[in-house]
């Protein structure tokens, strides 16, 4: 922090990074609770940039416990399948390895009846509203052609 605090800032820097509450941490640092909300809004906005900081080097201390949090999911055999992969993802994506999502054009490879049938399977695995899926309506309704 480049600038001199009062202690009652430094109070109010550290209890906002961990509450986000203005109102309850400029009572906790020392002011008035009949003028708290005032100026917890204001040292909200006076010193953004010191709570930024005390909010990242808060936020790092947790990273450990969070990836061993994070490699439990994954190692506990308990755990859903979908839920160990989404941790999974995240600890790759924390650790700058990002998964690569491919989105493939196929219809110029494909006939236009496979591509029909493609899709005609895909909509049969979804709950549809309308009535059931029909090839020969030729109406306009929103049916596949």
């Amino acid at each position: 922090m480049d600038r001199s605090l009062t202690e009652k800032q430094q109070a109010f820097i550290e209890n906002f990074s961990q509450t986000g509450n203005a109102k309850q941490s400029a009572i906790k640092a020392g002011y008035s609770e009949a003028t708290a909300e005032q100026h917890g809004h204001n040292l909200k906005i006076q010193l953004s940039h010191e709570i930024d900081e005390a909010t990242k080097k808060l936020m790092s201390s947790h990273v450990p416990l969070a990836v061993d949090k994070l490699k439990d999911l994954i190692n506990n055999p308990k755990v859903s399948p979908s839920v160990q992969l989404g941790a999974i993802n995240s600890l790759l994506d924390r650790s700058g390895y990002q998964t690569i999502t491919k989105i493939e054009d196929v219809t110029g490879r494909k006939k236009d009846a496979e591509l029909r049938e493609e899709l005609k399977h895909l909509l049969s695995t979804i709950a549809v509203v309308r009535g059931p899926y029909d090839p020969s309506d030729t109406n306009g309704s929103g049916s596949i052609q």
